[in-house]
């Protein structure tokens, strides 16, 4: 099919919620990329649909719910959420090479990439003699991960049918790795050469499929770490097999239902132990954190106590929206601390992580956005935050990974001068006021949106003008004026937004960590000296040597400042952004390292 044929036959997907991303915008409608092979041209009759959010959607609705453009509520229950030509009783098969690779994932390593898959298969377990035969495996569907006992029982079988005869194989067959071909057959064929190959094979586990991705699987449950977890799926997988599954639903679902069921359950009871939330004290923190709690691609941000922000950034949570909140709001349901409470769950996503990962959103226009200010209290280490999760702009989410580096400055600066440089919503100033007894601090932001959140959570916080003061300025256009204005500060933040997108983005990046740490230094006490938390938000700084690389940038910044500095620790994201081990350091993206700065000693 030509591709023009395809872009005109493209399936609109009418999504279950709204989606919004962690702290810019709401979520768009998605569609699959014009060049997916994961949909039926036949079946594309639904019409585009723009949905928003409702505030009913809430931990202790039986059935989600959301809003329209035209502001009719609709049931989701209506909504397709399969991938378009996800079929009910199917059973997917990805079989990885076996070599190094494959024993890390054995071992916890969540992704797979393409040039690990040997070859993909398909079962097909309808009765009928005549049902049809896929010849890819659809996007967002569960497949069984193995590897083959035989380094080459999955060589030589490319060219052979379910019997092993011998078989053409066109360009249209193949994957975009001409090593990768996907194999169908029917489960009443009681001989199949390919259900020995899958059989004779070592399970790995279970994962979501996306041929579009360079993560073609995601891996959400390893038989090492959860065999009873494999074992309930392997059951489902042999009813399925043998004819006996009765359910409604597609059989991906209620695997998926499983596997989150307990992986969130888990999470639950990492922040648990972690003592969050806190009555009183802390009641907004990470749930769920993508790969470090086993769900790569999905993160959830509890705000408030009050509302539960999911944040999207794979194809698989797209297109399983549905399920995802659906047991999300009974684990909330079930947690100790929401029993009594409406939780409401907000859908956000991360547009340019669905189009790497094959998934498109389309933005809204401007008719089509509103403006919720309501406004929902989080409380951090005893600060309270203003937030705003039902709007667009700046002012909508709130940044938890920096809650224990906030805590930590706070017990530095009692009577001291302090200078916050990209503020947000003034997160350190407020914390070195509120629990630090600093003498005063100034936050500067370039958003207006951020600094006007900013003064409105320091009277919330019952701060005085005189104490605390915000100004909206571009934070290299401030320092200079400062500096030229011979302004010093005991104490100095930097936490500037991500400057490294990419590694092929980091010298220009390292350019501007230079500029800013220099002038940042020369804002420092000169006759005492004072002290530096200079942050990164970027993986790439991050990760590059270890996190040499960017102690080195601000190492060379202090020579061009003529100022001595001294490493007093280098620490990431709050605990509650867990880690896989098995994947580290590759999760890590935040640095802030705290630094003192000697006296000056230029006359």
């Amino acid at each position: 099919m030509k591709l023009n044929t395809l872009r005109n036959a493209m399936l609109m997907l009418a999504f279950d919620m709204s989606l919004v991303n962690a702290a810019s915008r709401f979520t768009r409608p998605g569609k699959l990329r014009p060049w997916t092979r994961a949909f039926d041209p036949k079946s594309a009759t639904l019409a585009f649909t723009i949905l928003r959010p409702s505030r009913s959607i809430t931990a202790r609705s039986s059935i989600p719910r959301t809003r329209m453009a035209s502001s009719t509520d609709v049931d989701l229950s209506l909504g397709r959420q399969n991938s378009p030509t996800e079929k009910k009783n199917s059973l997917h098969t990805v079989v990885v090479h076996r070599n190094r690779q494959s024993i890390a994932f054995r071992e916890g390593t969540p992704l797979v990439f393409g040039g690990s898959v040997a070859s993909t298969f398909t079962e097909d377990c309808h009765d009928e003699i005549h049902a049809y035969i896929t010849d890819n495996i659809p996007i967002g569907s569960l497949v069984a991960i193995v590897v083959s006992r035989d380094s080459s029982s999955a060589k030589g079988k490319r060219n052979k049918d379910s019997r092993g005869k011998k078989r053409n194989v066109n360009s249209s067959e193949r994957g975009d790795d001409e090593t990768v071909v996907h194999h169908s057959f029917r489960a009443i064929e009681k001989e199949s050469t390919f259900r020995d190959i899958i059989n004779q094979s070592q399970l790995i586990g279970y994962g979501v499929y996306n041929e579009n991705s360079m993560y073609r699987v995601r891996i959400l449950c390893h038989d090492t770490m959860h065999p009873g977890l494999t074992k309930e799926i392997r059951s489902i997988r042999m009813q399925i097999q043998q004819g006996n599954y009765q359910s409604e639903s597609c059989s991906t679902t209620l695997q998926l239902k499983l596997i989150l069921s307990r992986k969130i359950s888990d999470a639950i009871s990492t922040r648990v132990a972690m003592g969050l939330p806190s009555s009183g004290i802390t009641d907004t923190y990470r749930l769920v954190n993508g790969e470090g709690d086993g769900l790569s691609g999905l993160a959830v941000d509890i705000l408030g106590g009050k509302t539960a922000i999911v944040m999207s950034s794979a194809a698989w949570c797209e297109i399983h929206k549905e399920t995802i909140v659906s047991v999300l709001e009974k684990s909330l349901r079930e947690h100790p601390s929401y029993r009594d409470l409406n939780v409401d769950i907000i859908w956000r996503n991360t547009p340019s992580r669905l189009k790497q990962d094959g998934y498109e959103v389309l933005p809204f226009s401007d008719e089509e956005k509103e403006e919720e200010n309501e406004r929902v209290i989080a409380t951090e280490s005893s600060v309270k935050y203003y937030t705003y999760p039902y709007s667009y702009g700046q002012k909508t989410g709130f940044y938890c990974d920096q809650r224990e580096n906030r805590l930590m400055l706070a017990q530095l600066c009692k009577n001291k001068q302090i200078l916050d440089l990209c503020c947000y919503n003034g997160g350190f100033a407020l914390n070195v006021m509120v629990r630090g007894y600093a003498h005063s601090a100034i936050g500067v932001d370039s958003s207006q949106d951020a600094i006007d959140a900013a003064i409105a959570n320091a009277r919330l916080n019952g701060l005085s003008d005189k104490d605390i003061s915000f100004v909206r300025a571009d934070i290299a256009a401030f320092m200079k004026s400062a500096i030229d204005s011979n302004d010093e500060f005991d104490v100095v933040v930097l936490d500037p937004p991500k400057l490294a997108p990419s590694i092929s983005s980091l010298d220009r990046a390292s350019t501007k960590y230079h500029a800013l740490n220099r002038d940042a230094m020369h804002l420092i006490n000169k006759s005492k000296g004072g002290l530096l938390l200079t942050c990164t938000c970027s993986a790439a700084m991050t990760q590059k040597d270890g996190g040499q690389y960017f102690l080195n940038v601000v190492n060379s910044a202090a020579l061009s400042a003529k100022r001595r500095i001294t490493l007093l620790r280098v620490s990431g994201a709050a605990p509650c952004h867990t880690q896989s081990p098995a994947s580290f350091p590759s999760g890590q993206y935040l640095t802030a390292a705290l630094f003192h700065v000697g006296p000056s000693d230029i006359e």
